[in-house]
């Protein structure tokens, strides 16, 4: 296994575990999508603009499709699970200038979503809930660096080495197939 990224500035780390249990950039969750929202309102309540669809959309353009959309890192959401199992959101205490940066350990192409339903912790659509929700959210910006590899050596990187696992999985051919 390479490492795609690496986390190297957190300005939330000091978050920690929170007294329910809930940590900041998780990864406990998946991203909110249109099945699983049909499994749980039913047909009627189809919608199509979840973060899986966000995804599904940002990566359509560079010859990707859905099934190439996977696992997601909600950066600047607090989730856990409570004393009975059951998982929750509170509300992420991200100020303005809070960031989090990345190290490219590989060439990566990396969509953003930002949630749909606003501020998880205020969850419900419909009547005012949605004006409520809208006031929790906040603006986002990306931005993506080139660093001089003279810098990357200075401090010791070096590119992940692909493992020599062969694939095979055991699986090993007969002798008499042997070319």
């Amino acid at each position: 296994m390479r490492p795609l990224c690496t986390i190297v500035k957190d300005t939330l780390s000091w978050y920690g575990v929170d007294e329910h249990g809930g940590r900041v950039h998780d990864l406990l969750g998946t991203r909110c999508d249109p099945y699983i929202n049909t499994v749980l309102a039913g047909a009627e309540a189809s919608y199509d603009y979840h973060c899986h669809s966000n995804l599904t959309r940002a990566v359509t353009p560079w010859g990707l499709n859905e099934s190439d959309v996977h696992d997601v890192i909600n950066l600047f959401q607090v989730t856990g699970l409570n004393e009975q199992d059951k998982y929750f959101m509170n509300p992420c205490p991200a100020q303005a200038g809070d960031h989090i940066e990345f190290l490219a350990e590989q060439d990566l192409l990396m969509a953003l979503s930002t949630c749909p339903g606003g501020d998880l912790s205020l969850w419900g659509f419909g009547s005012d809930s949605e004006k409520e929700m809208i006031k929790c959210c906040r603006p986002l910006k990306v931005e993506v660096f080139t660093i001089d590899s003279a810098v990357l050596s200075d401090v010791g990187w070096k590119p992940a080495q692909r493992p020599p696992y062969a694939g095979v999985h055991g699986v090993k051919i007969p002798e008499g197939e042997k070319q």
